[in-house]
């Protein structure tokens, strides 16, 4: 009996299998991940907010600096400003829809 043309055989019989195992495992992964990070909803904005978010980068206008784009402390100290003047436990501002909002709105 030729041992070596055994042990290729075998290899020819698992590798498939086992390529389609790993296939397989890494779709149920990435399936299950994916479900998991569902984004969150979308901010809605009230024009009152828009006008006070307008407001507050204005008087601040001074951190942008040269470049004109601001700093992620003013979007953070822009959304605690926004949360204090109209507060709403379901729809808080986040800084990253601060940052969001005011480069669609200044976008062009």
């Amino acid at each position: 009996m030729d041992y070596q043309t055994d042990t290729d055989h075998q290899r020819l019989v698992w590798a498939p299998i086992l390529s389609f195992a790993a296939l397989l495992s890494q779709y149920t992964v990435d399936s299950f991940i994916s479900s998991m990070t569902s984004k969150p909803p979308k901010t809605q904005w009230q024009p009152d907010e828009v006008t006070t978010l307008v407001h507050y980068l204005h008087t601040h206008r001074a951190d942008a600096g040269d470049g004109g784009n601001f700093k992620q402390t003013t979007y953070t100290t822009a959304a605690a400003h926004i949360n204090m003047i109209y507060p709403n436990a379901t729809h808080l501002k986040t800084p990253a829809a601060v940052k969001n909002k005011w480069t669609s709105f200044v976008s062009y």
